[in-house]
């Protein structure tokens, strides 16, 4: 053999070596790796769904993906009817899930339907840390798990964004599922795949008095099922956004239009129901006088379980005493900017949280022209307040409370409004939490959310949905911490029998805390 022929030998030797390599690599690219790629194909944005009970519109559920600094943001959010005898009520629910870039999850938060669950991941990434959020503090559990973690709504994303996905091929995935607050092991198949055609955009029919569909696409789907009778069920395009599936043997969603998923179905709820999403109106809130003591009593509310007593407000058996708050006048121990050391000290409440997007470019650019050259943090936080409440219309609102999306439309009820608010703090460097209670509103009790900032060596109450500052002695505090906590609260509430005992405002000419 000549010097040529040596050399293409060579040259094919090297070849079929190299594309035998390639091939190991492509068969032995641990689960991990393939998510990685995975993730890199996943662009921000919303999907909308219609919530179905056999032909009934009964809710609207959307999937929203975020960037984030360190990786990806997930929400999910879903309300619907539910009837109980003659009492139409909502059955509201979010998960908020924050992954890594390689679509492993780092931390869950789940609201609506009972306490907050929160969920935290470990350092070495083996053991997972459930942590539920109570009244009487946090209760933490560990499990092990062995790969990369997903939630259940992840693995069909996870399972279309793979390698050139085929009808027969099947997958396994650890997963943490929210329901049973356990992890578990998610065997799934791919039964098949078809076309779907969905609704792209809608028009309002002002005949019919409801959104159609004016434009159509069409997507490619698979099937995606777990092996579990009762387990996942769901088609997914091509860009890992669910097409349709059916959590429940009796409930569907199906990909549509925004206005079709969620307009279609407000219009169409019924009197008692858009009554109650009524209740927390600009008369009732923000148009009232000034309350600077009330006394009550709530009988069958577990007070000494809730965050009820205050520097303002103390609680003697089912009695609350609450008065009008006052800045204590101490320093403030801060200025704006804060210091590092500060800002580690009061971290928690400085932080990025579900709904509360201090890092957003949007949030940060409103913060720093909200706060000019303002280094006191009183001043900077008493016009916050008002800013709130006059920039962002307060109406009944049934997506998720989020403050990125809040500033964005610049409407929505008191959960929309408070976590604006902290978001705007936040990213101004201004500690500030969430609480929640009851609003004595004229002879109306609201279910309401405010907030509270860190003044004056106090955490001392802001309402940024009515303006006052600081709010007033009928703000009466319940909950301390996530917006999601409203549900469960609400239920405790319905239970009791809170009765006024006595009450007082601020005569007009003194009142220090109306609107401007």
């Amino acid at each position: 053999m000549n010097g040529r022929g040596i050399l293409a030998v060579a040259v094919l030797g090297a070849w079929g070596a190299g594309l035998a390599t390639l091939a190991q690599r492509q068969t032995s690219r641990s689960a991990g790796e393939l998510l990685a790629e995975s993730a890199v194909r996943i662009a921000p944005g919303a999907v909308y769904f219609a919530v179905e009970e056999g032909t009934r519109h009964v809710g609207f559920a959307s999937f929203t993906t975020d960037t984030i600094p360190d990786g990806l943001q997930f929400t999910e959010y879903q309300v619907r009817d539910q009837r109980k005898g003659n009492t139409m009520g909502r059955q509201v629910r979010q998960v908020v899930t924050r992954a890594s870039r390689r679509l492993a999850i780092r931390s869950v938060m789940v609201s609506g339907g009972g306490a907050p669950l929160v969920t935290a991941i470990a350092p070495n990434d083996s053991v997972l840390l459930v942590v539920r959020e109570g009244p009487s503090g946090p209760d933490t559990t560990r499990q092990r798990y062995h790969g990369p973690l997903l939630l259940p709504s992840l693995v069909p994303m996870a399972v279309a964004l793979g390698e050139s996905p085929q009808v027969g091929d099947r997958q396994a995935w650890d997963v943490f599922d929210p329901a049973t607050q356990a992890v578990r092991r998610v065997a799934v198949t791919i039964r098949a795949d078809s076309s779907w055609v969905l609704v792209d955009s809608a028009a309002y029919d002002a005949a019919a008095r409801r959104w159609v569909a004016v434009h159509m696409d069409t997507v490619r789907a698979w099937h995606v099922i777990e092996d579990d009778v009762a387990g996942l069920d769901t088609w997914v395009d091509q860009q890992g956004r669910v097409v349709a599936s059916r959590p429940e043997r009796t409930e569907s969603l199906r990909r549509t239009s925004y206005e079709l998923a969620f307009e279609n179905w407000r219009a169409g709820r019924g009197p008692d129901a858009l009554a109650n999403l009524a209740l927390a109106t600009v008369t009732h809130v923000r148009d009232r006088p000034v309350m600077s003591a009330l006394t009550l009593t709530a009988r069958g509310l577990p007070l000494r379980r809730l965050d009820a007593n205050t520097e303002w407000q103390n609680v003697a058996g089912d009695t609350v005493r609450a008065v009008l708050p006052a800045p204590s006048g101490a320093p403030n121990g801060y200025w704006l900017p804060p210091h590092r050391d500060f800002r580690l000290q009061y971290e928690r409440t400085l932080q990025v949280e579900p709904g509360v997007e201090v890092e957003a470019p949007l949030v940060v650019a409103v913060a720093r022209r909200l706060r000019g050259r303002e280094t006191d943090p009183v001043g900077f936080a008493r016009s916050l307040t008002r800013w709130v409440s006059d920039s962002i219309r307060l109406e009944p609102s049934l997506t998720a409370p989020s403050g990125l999306t809040t500033l964005r439309s610049g409407a929505g009820d008191a959960d929309h409004h408070t976590l604006a608010y902290l978001a705007l703090a936040r990213a101004s460097g201004v500690p500030a939490r969430a609480v929640r209670g009851l609003l004595r509103a004229g002879d109306h009790w609201l279910s309401h959310s405010w907030a509270e900032v860190f003044l004056g060596g106090l955490w001392l109450p802001v309402d940024p949905t009515s303006g006052q500052f600081p709010a007033d002695a009928a703000h009466v505090r319940l909950s301390v911490g996530a917006v999601g906590v409203a549900p469960e609260l609400d239920r405790l509430v319905s239970r009791a029998s809170v009765t006024v005992v006595s009450s007082s405002v601020v005569p007009i000419a003194s009142a220090a805390l109306p609107r401007p």
